[in-house]
């Protein structure tokens, strides 16, 4: 299982709440502590990745001083991730 593979298929679940995540307008917004809980790492680590641009830029919003990630775009990330390892492999 790829890290943050559980938490990923749990966080989609509960987005979903009988919708696609295609029929929601907004998906929903995660803290920093969601986002490193999401990936199995650390608050640190979330922030060193925005840093050195490991993460999509559009992840991140900032509303009124607080830090949000967007959860379409890092679940896209994880998987386009996935796939590569994986495309990877095959070689």
């Amino acid at each position: 299982m790829v890290p943050g593979e559980e938490f990923r298929l749990s966080l989609e679940q509960d987005m979903v709440f009988g919708q696609t995540t295609s029929d929601r307008p907004h998906p929903p917004l995660l803290t920093k502590q969601e986002t490193a809980k999401l990936f199995s790492t650390t608050t640190r680590t979330v922030d060193r990745w925005l840093a050195e641009q490991v993460l999509p830029a559009s992840a991140k919003v900032v509303i009124g001083g607080s830090v949000r990630f967007r959860s379409e775009v890092l679940l896209d990330f994880i998987s386009d991730a996935s796939a590569e390892a994986k495309g990877g492999e095959a070689e």
